[in-house]
C-alpha cells in the first residue's frame, strides 16, 4: 500500500489550499474589522454635533440647551466669560451658516471670542463630522 504524501493530495485536489487561504483571509478580515469598530470612539463634539438640527446650537453637559443667536439686549455683560465659560456652555457652529456668523461678530466685536476659542467650547461641527 502507498502512502499518499501532503503534496500528492495537494496535486490531487487544489481546492483545498484555495479553501485554507479563503478561510485565512476571512478570519484576518472579520479580526481587523473588530479591532477597528472597538478603536472608534465617539467623542462628545461629534456626538453633539451629528444630534443638532440648526446652527448655532448651545450645549451644556453633553445636552443641547438651545439653538440660535444669543445677543444679550444688555451689552454690558460679558456673556463669554461669566455666562458661557463658567457655565461650560459649548458653541455648536458651521462657518457656511449666516447666523454663525452674527453670532461670531457679536463676540469679536466684544473682544471675547479668541478668550471663548482658547477656552475650548467653541465647536466648528464642519470640521468635527469630516
Amino acid at each position: 500500500m502507498k502512502k499518499q504524501t501532503l503534496d500528492t493530495k495537494l496535486r490531487k485536489n487544489p481546492y483545498i489550499v484555495s479553501t485554507f487561504v479563503l478561510l485565512l483571509l476571512v478570519v484576518i478580515l472579520i479580526t481587523t474589522s473588530i479591532f477597528e469598530n472597538r478603536n472608534e470612539v465617539l467623542t462628545e463634539n461629534k456626538i453633539l454635533c451629528s444630534a443638532i438640527y440648526q446652527t448655532p446650537a448651545w450645549a451644556s453637559e453633553g445636552r443641547i440647551v438651545q439653538y440660535g443667536v444669543l445677543i444679550p439686549q444688555n451689552i454690558s455683560i460679558d456673556m463669554v466669560n461669566e455666562v458661557l465659560i463658567k457655565g461650560r456652555i459649548k458653541f455648536l457652529y458651521n462657518p457656511y451658516c449666516s447666523a454663525c456668523q452674527r453670532q461670531i461678530e457679536f463676540f469679536i466685536e466684544q473682544g471675547t471670542w479668541e478668550i471663548y476659542q482658547k477656552s475650548k467650547l467653541t465647536v466648528d461641527c464642519s470640521e468635527v463630522l469630516k
